[in-house]
C-alpha cells in the first residue's frame, strides 16, 4: 500500500514577481538537501493557515564564475505576489511505498 506524506522545502523570507514567468521565493535550496523531481506540485501554507496548490519549478542557476555550492532557485508559477507572503511554507507530496 502506498502512502503519501509531505515535507517541508521552506518557508519564504521573500517573494519577487518576474513578469510572465511566476513568483521566485528566497531563501535558495542546498542542491543536496533536495532530490525530487526538478517540477513538483507544491502546497502552500499561508502565515493566516490558507491553504493552496500550485506547481514550482527547481532550477540551478547558471553563473560564471561557478559557485563553490549549488542551489535551487524556487520559481512558482499561476500565482501572484500576495499569494505568497513571507512565512509561507512551502511543502512537497512526497509518496513513500
Amino acid at each position: 500500500m502506498e502512502q503519501t506524506h509531505k515535507i517541508k522545502l521552506l518557508t519564504v523570507e521573500d517573494a519577487f514577481l518576474i513578469e510572465g514567468r511566476g513568483v521566485l521565493v528566497t531563501p535558495q535550496i542546498p542542491v543536496d538537501a533536495y532530490s525530487g523531481p526538478r517540477s513538483p506540485l507544491i502546497s502552500l501554507r499561508k502565515p493566516d493557515g490558507q491553504e493552496s496548490t500550485a506547481t514550482a519549478w527547481l532550477d540551478i542557476p547558471r553563473v560564471n564564475p561557478q559557485p563553490k555550492a549549488f542551489y535551487y532557485l524556487c520559481m512558482i508559477a499561476g500565482v501572484t505576489k500576495d499569494d505568497v507572503p513571507i512565512g509561507t511554507e512551502i511543502w512537497i507530496n512526497e509518496h513513500a511505498v
